[in-house]
């Protein structure tokens, strides 16, 4: 509770921070934006695209490891996840149910359904960084300026050496006989082991191959979705500036300090985008309209589906 009491504050305070700071005007919004129907050429994105993009993805990941799951399961989970998660950290808070369902429903496959979530995760964070590393090589081109490319090197290196980690045997032996030895809070503790032991012995490189064109896919769309965002509001930046921008306000929304983010992306959306001569209302704007576009919408879903359909998750949860 005090944990969230906390989360709370500082998304409070960060919102706050960023509202008074660059003088946002709220009366401006409705103004702002110009274009509605890239808005609606956006929905199409968080609705129909990326759940068949990402869940076809995740059930990849859940096969390669012997978990079989209908896509439709998969897709339902999704949703609800970001309904529910909304209350959670950062923008991954949803991560945590997805892993929480599809762990309870297949028991017999404990750590196999987190591995799935987390190496999905990891994989998509590296291709992220990697597209924003290559949008920030454009803007250095163009324009000479380099700020976000040792950001994005740094993010990129430090994903590949928890890579290296996950599949190192020394240290997997280490965690391993410490978490057997574990006595206090020995559930969590054997779970953990099982979720280690599977992310150790994850096939990342025969998933690759086929996951590695879906998960560019759906990183790509959130970015085509920013871009749309800005263009409704008669910002027309060229492409570029949004690959080397957003990967990394993604990667930054997910520090766990603020309630899904808040707070932490409008300020990055500000900073950023100002940089680029786009005015701070309509930047913080965008920013709103971009949450709501990619987790609010799939989360009314989820909740619609959650409603329809509480028998099956009260058996879950």
């Amino acid at each position: 509770m005090k944990k969230t009491l906390v989360k709370l504050g500082v998304t409070i305070a960060v919102l706050l921070f960023t509202i008074f700071h660059f003088d946002i005007d709220f009366d401006l919004v409705f103004n702002s934006i110009q274009n509605v129907y890239f808005i609606f050429i956006a929905v199409f994105i968080p609705v129909l695209i990326n759940p068949l993009i990402g869940n076809n993805r995740w059930k990849f990941f859940l096969k390669v490891q012997g978990v079989n799951e209908k896509i439709g399961t998969l897709i339902k989970y999704n949703f609800v996840s970001l309904f529910m998660g909304l209350a959670l950290p950062a923008t991954t808070g949803s991560d945590a149910l997805r892993i929480y369902f599809i762990e309870k429903k297949h028991n017999d496959y404990k750590g196999r359904g987190g591995a799935s979530v987390i190496i999905e995760r990891l994989i998509g964070f590296l291709l992220l960084a990697i597209l924003g590393l290559v949008g920030s090589i454009i803007v250095s081109i163009k324009t000479g300026s380099d700020k976000t490319i040792y950001i994005l090197s740094i993010i990129i290196v430090f994903i590949l050496f928890v890579f290296v980690s996950l599949k190192n045997r020394w240290l997997f032996t280490k965690i391993s006989n410490f978490l057997i030895k574990v006595k206090r809070f020995k559930k969590v503790s054997n779970y953990l082991h099982s979720l280690y032991q599977s992310l150790n012995l994850f096939p990342i490189k025969k998933s690759l191959k086929y996951t590695i064109p879906l998960i560019l896919a759906f990183q790509f769309s959130t970015i085509v979705c920013g871009y749309l965002v800005f263009l409704a509001f008669a910002v027309d930046l060229p492409f570029y500036n949004h690959l080397a921008i957003l990967p990394l306000i993604q990667i930054i929304s997910i520090i766990p300090v603020s309630i899904s983010g808040f707070g932490i992306r409008e300020g990055s959306f500000v900073y950023f985008y100002r940089i680029l001569g786009v005015n701070e209302n309509i930047a913080f704007f965008a920013s709103l309209l971009y949450f709501s576009l990619l987790v609010l919408t799939p989360a009314l879903i989820g909740m619609i589906l959650y409603l329809v359909d509480k028998k099956e998750f009260s058996r879950v949860i």
